[in-house]
């Protein structure tokens, strides 16, 4: 596989598990593990945990692919 697939492979798995990982958190509802009216920690802790996740999915998934032959 070339750089260039791997760089959209990465991005696109990335935006995916992005938005599904951002909607799992939402359905936890973190929210109650921190003190109220903590917005800014709140949203923090949403958008790290998200980034993190994603990026972690989207490597691991590359990984993968260059386990079968013929990539």
């Amino acid at each position: 596989m070339t750089d260039l697939v791997k760089y959209i492979l990465f991005w696109c798995i990335f935006a995916g598990s992005f938005v599904v990982t951002f909607r799992i958190l939402q359905a936890l509802e973190i929210e109650k593990y921190f003190k109220k009216y903590r917005k800014m920690e709140i949203h923090s802790a949403y958008f790290i945990i998200t980034v993190l996740v994603s990026y972690a999915l989207g490597k691991f998934l590359l990984d993968i692919i260059e386990l079968f032959p013929g990539n």
